[in-house]
């Protein structure tokens, strides 16, 4: 679910493109990050509108890496490669370029989520009767 709907993200990325405030002063304003105005705003310029792409899409290894290579060949950033492709999040590019150098990305990356364990309380130790230590033999006194 997002955090903000798609009409507020509208009118905090044209007060930035029709206004003369920089960044942070728009982002002040609409009490939102720099850098997620920053995200929204290349996003916007790029593919004319906010989210190009449908959330929850699984990636192909074609496509992965399709997106690394063209960080590498293009000399991008994280932040500015995830704009052009309407990626949602730019740290999921640099997961594909750990995986892509390290040979891992043909293999699937969800990880398989443990079934969580139920725990049962423990039975209390057996508490004796006899809470008198005079009534108890020697032997048990010592222990």
């Amino acid at each position: 679910m997002n955090k903000y709907t798609e009409q507020f993200k509208l009118t905090a990325i044209k007060a930035y493109l029709v206004g003369s405030k920089g960044l942070r002063t728009v982002a002040q304003r609409f009490d939102i990050d720099v850098s997620l105005l920053r995200r929204w705003v290349s996003s916007y310029k790029l593919h004319g509108s906010i989210s190009p792409r449908k959330r929850g899409q699984p990636y192909s290894a074609s496509f992965k890496r399709n997106v690394v290579e063209y960080k590498r060949t293009h000399h991008l950033s994280l932040r500015q490669v995830a704009a052009h492709f309407g990626l949602g999040q730019s740290s999921q590019v640099g997961i594909w370029e750990q995986q892509y150098y390290s040979g891992d990305l043909e293999s699937p990356t969800i990880a398989k989520r443990r079934k969580s364990v139920v725990m049962t309380k423990k039975p209390k130790p057996a508490v004796p009767e006899d809470k008198d230590d005079a009534l108890k033999p020697r032997e048990q006194l010592m222990a």
